[in-house]
């Protein structure tokens, strides 16, 4: 479903304003959505990978803010892995537990997709 980013949080400050919601949660306690399981199966990703990364918030480099046709809103975590790419974690912050929408390691250099976010979406970052 296509969803317009409506802020990009790339302020320390900011990020754990939103990191403070979801960090007496492990990766276990979340909810997981049928898309989660889906994309996961699809995009061969480790679940391990996954586990392991959720936690180390501070890894997170940016949390894009978005909403879909549906008016439902959701945060997109990206953590930068010490090999420069990344993992990202989608959840919706609504519920409790907060419940993880899609999950996925992205075999991309971090600092280059950030150029891209800045290059398009320059005037959503807080």
């Amino acid at each position: 479903m296509k969803s317009k980013i409506l802020a990009i949080y790339k302020k320390e400050e900011e990020i754990k304003k939103i990191t403070d919601k979801i960090k007496n949660y492990s990766f276990s306690d979340l909810s997981k959505s049928r898309h989660f399981e889906f994309s996961v199966l699809e995009k061969a990703t480790d679940e391990s990978l996954l586990r392991e990364t959720f936690p180390k918030f501070k890894l997170i480099q940016s949390i894009e803010f978005r909403e879909n046709k549906k008016g439902e809103k959701y945060y997109g975590f990206n953590y930068e892995l010490e090999d420069g790419t990344f993992v990202v974690f989608v959840l919706t912050l609504d519920k409790i537990p907060p419940m993880i929408i899609n999950a996925y390691y992205k075999n991309r250099n971090y600092k280059r997709f950030e150029k891209s976010l800045r290059k398009n979406y320059g005037n959503k970052f807080i």
